[in-house]
């Protein structure tokens, strides 16, 4: 099987990362020309990583008093 990767797939792993006890999301780095992430892709990466884990984070709270208060 030849080794390179058509457009449509991921060729980089950057991020696995937990939604909830039992799911999972993962984020994937492409480019065309097969490059690394810049620095700003970076630190991109990372606002948007720890916007979304403060948004879950909000989520599992509400969820968790809902199932206790009710």
């Amino acid at each position: 099987m030849a080794e390179n990767p058509s457009q449509d797939q991921k060729s980089v792993l950057v991020i696995r990362a937990p939604l909830s006890e039992d799911g999972y999301a993962s984020i994937y780095f492409w480019s065309n020309d097969g490059r690394l992430m810049t620095e700003r892709e970076w630190w991109n990466l990372k606002q948007l990583v720890e916007m979304a884990s403060k948004a879950c984070a909000k989520t599992e709270v509400k969820a968790q008093a809902a199932v206790a208060g009710g």
